[in-house]
């Protein structure tokens, strides 16, 4: 099955992500907003991070997931190359697996400034689905 794929928009990043369960799912959000950001080639799995979340929805959970993942890369500058992901109900317990930016070590890519709601979606059919927008 295909993790994610990016989708084609004027100004913004937009892609959509798949999984065969919500956790799966949220850890293939994860991997297009940081490979926008960073080349995760270079990214180590060095240290691990472990963050707790929750939301009064599927949508808002993955935007609020998406927002972590930028605070963490933009305020600790920390990049996240793999994460496990548990949701049971609307929260959600992640270990991110990465390490600190080193400006001689790691190539940046665009600048993420926000998630967004354009287009936010989370829909299950036999798979889990969803379509996000980054603005850069």
């Amino acid at each position: 099955m295909q993790k994610y794929e990016f989708l084609e928009h004027t100004a913004d990043v937009t892609f959509k992500a798949y999984g065969r369960d919500s956790n799966e799912l949220f850890e293939n959000a994860a991997e297009p907003l940081e490979s926008t950001m960073v080349l995760l080639d270079e990214v180590a799995l060095g240290d691990t991070c472990t963050m707790e979340i929750g939301s009064d929805s599927y949508e808002n959970l993955l935007y609020n997931w998406q927002a972590e993942l930028l605070i963490t890369f933009e305020i600790e500058r920390f990049a996240v190359k793999k994460c496990f992901v548990r949701i049971v109900g609307l929260s959600l317990t992640a270990d991110r697996m990465g390490e600190r930016l080193e400006p001689n070590r790691h190539r940046l890519n665009a600048e993420v400034k926000a998630g967004t709601y354009h287009n936010l979606a989370v829909t299950k059919n036999d798979i889990y689905h969803a379509d996000l927008t980054m603005d850069v």
